[in-house]
Order: C-alpha cells, then structure tokens, then sequence
C-alpha cells in the first residue's frame, strides 16, 4: 500500500511545471540518480531538472551519452 501511495504522490508532484526547473545548486550524484527515476518519462532536451540531472551523471562518470539518440 505504500508503494502505491508514494507512485500517486510523485505522479502529482510531477504534474507541476516547477517540478521541471533546473535546480538552483547543482545536484548531488545521489540526488541526480533519483531525478533521473521521476522524470524518466521527460526528455532532457525539454526538461531542465533531467537535463541538470543527466549532465551531473555525465560529468561524475556515471553515464555515456549516446552519439545517436537524442536525449
């Protein structure tokens, strides 16, 4: 049951246009992991909080963009 009420409050956290802003102080690896779980249906080229969170992983070595497919 909690599972199902914490998918309901992120789905409403998410349905914000603030809830895509980048973020003000650069994200941790931490947090941009976690940013990168609730914005997964968001492309990067039109979300800035998954786009900071996407450069984050890039930047710390976490993740290799692909040459091919657009984020």
């Amino acid at each position: 049951m909690l599972t199902s009420s914490l998918a309901i409050y992120q789905l409403i956290a998410m349905t914000g246009q603030e809830a895509h802003q980048a973020p003000i102080m650069p994200f941790t690896i931490q947090q941009a992991h976690t940013v990168m779980r609730y914005h997964v249906a968001c492309r990067a080229k039109r979300c800035p909080r998954k786009a900071a969170a996407f450069d984050t992983l890039i930047e710390a070595g976490r993740v290799v963009p692909s040459q091919t497919k657009p984020r």
